[in-house]
């Protein structure tokens, strides 16, 4: 196809869809800012792969669309989670400074602590890791999370309760805390 019949194709699916996409992203991140840019992300990424939508015709690239956008909203809460991550262990540490001058190793101890917790939540199987921070850090209930991965609640629920076991059964995290590193 030439150029002229995608960007025409591009069109017409931005004029039927956009606004339904729009509404869609607005509804999960509820802030007018951050959905018009998913809304920008989404149809940038229809236009390097347009012609994918072309070949699916109208009507399916609807559901294309939905997809594409369900995945950019994904890949938002899993950056703002790694995100508030780092702020909240910043803002921890800057509290923790004030109130208690830790000595060389007990910050080494800390330190080494929350590096090894992270280390073991990045060993978890993506389908654990990804409900357990969509909840712990996302703050998303199971409904929630189930909608955004489009699996039953129940389904997260048993997620978050084996990403949980795993961590606690995890023998280096317990070896860490039988040594003092848990303070």
């Amino acid at each position: 196809m030439n150029e002229t019949e995608y960007e025409l194709f591009f069109n017409q699916i931005y004029a039927e869809y956009h606004r339904a996409i729009y509404a869609y992203i607005l509804g999960r991140v509820n802030n007018k800012e951050v959905a018009k840019d998913l809304l920008q992300d989404t149809f940038l990424r229809a236009w390097h792969h347009i012609h994918v939508g072309y070949e699916l015709g109208m009507q399916q690239s609807r559901y294309w669309l939905f997809k594409m956008t369900k995945n950019l909203i994904i890949d938002y809460y899993r950056r703002k989670a790694t995100r508030n991550h780092v702020v909240d262990k910043l803002k921890l540490e800057s509290v923790f400074k004030q109130h208690h001058d830790p000595s060389p190793e007990e910050t080494y101890d800390i330190t080494n602590h929350l590096r090894r917790v992270d280390e073991v939540i990045q060993q978890l199987p993506e389908q654990l890791r990804s409900v357990l921070i969509m909840y712990v850090v996302g703050n998303m209930n199971s409904s929630e999370i189930g909608e955004w991965l489009d699996i039953p609640a129940g389904t997260v629920r048993y997620r978050l309760s084996m990403a949980r076991k795993r961590l606690m059964n995890n023998k280096m995290l317990q070896d860490d805390l039988e040594m003092g590193g848990g303070r």
